[in-house]
């Protein structure tokens, strides 16, 4: 009974994130789904070990939830003041001038810059930042916008693969599985080159029509950073980050200590507290919180246990074969319930299957491909597809969601086959 219960709830939240009724948002959706589960499935300890909080009946809770929250709001602290005052728009617009009105040339510099910007504030954050910028010179220089539109797009979820801290979804996967922060990188890198390379070439293919050779625009796109000490600052810190966040993982100190002091680096020098707390999306923070508590209640009713026995039961001993179905199955999954519940979902399903700890280690490394690269199907596989689209159209572009998903269909299992070969060999050396 507590299964079929647990398994509404699920399913009564994920309705509510998608149809949306009234004035209800994702944050409310999740924790409505929240309250559901603490009042008909969950005891008082279980609520304590979704936020990551250990009890006596679990001293290792499944995720660190506080520490994947305060992580996720402090880099939005910072990466939001590297955008308010110009980087990323410096950024794309230096791209835009140095394409020298050749059309092949803004098309491998669309998504070299939108590469590099994910690389340091994730998928969120540049398709919001490069979309607005893509469609304003593209009508400006009379060209289809719609070949710049998808390289950003699959880019952007491409290059938030690497890093530890790239996405959130990588954040919930290291934290759960204790991944080693550099190891992460190591692991992620070629396997993310080998699914960019795919993305650009048959994306390169598929609008070989569409690319003009050449264009012209009498517009002068100016490249002005609007603050640069307050941005050398913010440039430095990020880089701080991502160095000592490795040195804290080494030590076992929470990632969450070294964004925090971070973010509380750039909140004093920029003397602007609660302009830039109200930049962070605490929507999504909200989010997080009420969805592992809805996860939790799958989990202690035994749905999750039982998902895994029928997910891994014939789960291949070859490494190639196991971490390719994987990635597969939790890209499609994407698109079903969207990358962050689902994230959620299969971190308890894996943990529970009793695989060996090699092959776990295989199936999180997977794990990270499929939750990032699914979001390259549909809008729907993540937030940074809803915003991607939400965006677009408010400066006069649409695309349809037939072309996205044909287009996603072609490109996505082969980019994801990429880096599973990349990473299969990693794991057999």
């Amino acid at each position: 009974m507590n299964q079929i219960l647990a398994i509404g709830v699920f399913l009564l939240t994920y309705a509510l994130i998608v149809v949306k009724p009234g004035k209800i948002n994702e944050a409310h959706a999740a924790l409505i789904g929240a309250i559901l589960s603490f009042i008909f499935l969950l005891k008082p300890h279980q609520i304590l070990e979704a936020l990551g909080i250990s009890t006596i009946e679990m001293p290792q809770p499944l995720v660190t939830t506080w520490n994947v929250v305060i992580i996720l709001a402090t880099l939005m602290v910072i990466s939001s003041l590297l955008d308010e005052y110009g980087f990323f728009e410096y950024c794309a617009k230096k791209a835009i001038n140095a394409s020298k009105n050749s059309g092949q040339r803004l098309f491998l510099n669309t998504y070299l810059v939108v590469s590099f910007i994910a690389l340091l504030a994730g998928n969120d954050v540049v398709i919001l930042t490069t979309t607005p910028i893509i469609l304003i010179f593209c009508r400006n220089a009379r060209i289809d916008p719609k070949p710049y539109m998808y390289a950003s797009f699959f880019a952007a979820n491409t290059f938030s693969m690497p890093l530890y801290i790239g996405n959130l979804t990588n954040i919930l996967i290291g934290d759960s599985f204790g991944l080693d922060y550099f190891g992460f990188t190591r692991y992620m890198f070629l396997p993310t080159l080998a699914a960019a390379f795919v993305n650009y070439q048959l994306l390169k293919y598929i609008f070989r029509r569409q690319i003009p050779e050449t264009f012209s625009t009498d517009e002068n796109v100016d490249a002005v950073i609007k603050n640069k000490p307050l941005v050398t600052l913010g440039l430095a810190v990020l880089s701080g980050v991502i160095i000592f966040g490795g040195i804290a993982n080494y030590y076992n100190i929470p990632i969450s200590i070294v964004t925090l002091s971070g973010a509380m680096i750039l909140l004093l020098a920029e003397r602007r507290i609660p302009h830039r707390l109200k930049k962070v999306s605490w929507n999504v923070v909200f989010f997080v919180i009420g969805l592992f508590i809805v996860v939790k209640s799958l989990d202690a009713s035994g749905v999750n246990t039982r998902i895994g026995e029928i997910v891994f039961s014939g789960l291949s001993d070859n490494i190639f074969v196991a971490t390719y179905f994987v990635s597969l199955l939790s890209a499609l999954m994407c698109n079903l319930v969207n990358n962050i519940p689902m994230t959620a979902m299969m971190l308890s399903i894996i943990q529970q299957a009793g695989l060996s700890p090699d092959m776990n280690t295989a199936m999180a490394y997977s794990l990270v491909i499929g939750s990032n690269l699914g979001a390259n199907f549909t809008t729907f596989g993540a937030l940074a597809g809803i915003l991607w689209l939400e965006s677009a159209r408010r400066y006069g572009w649409n695309t349809k969601m037939t072309d996205l998903l044909k287009i996603g269909l072609f490109v996505t299992p082969v980019a994801i086959l990429g880096a599973n070969i990349v990473l299969a060999i990693e794991l057999s050396i």
